[in-house]
């Protein structure tokens, strides 16, 4: 995965890990994943694929170019 997919990830959950790394933390974390708006004609949200989003979440990784 290249930085610029990684840069896709929420400002405010890298900041948050960056915090949370910042005060010495490093167990497990836990994040959450949210829709800000379903389109007009959905009133649910069937969320499948877990697994794969955490497998993607692992694999993140900023260059020092994306990180300046």
């Amino acid at each position: 995965m290249d930085a610029v997919q990684a840069l896709q990830v929420d400002a405010y959950q890298l900041t948050m890990a960056q915090a949370y790394l910042g005060h010495g933390m490093n167990g497990q974390a836990v994040f959450e994943f949210f829709v800000r708006k379903l389109p007009p004609e959905r009133r649910f949200l069937v969320s499948a694929g877990i697994e794969q989003a955490v497998e993607w979440l692992e694999s993140l990784r900023f260059d020092e170019q994306a990180l300046t």
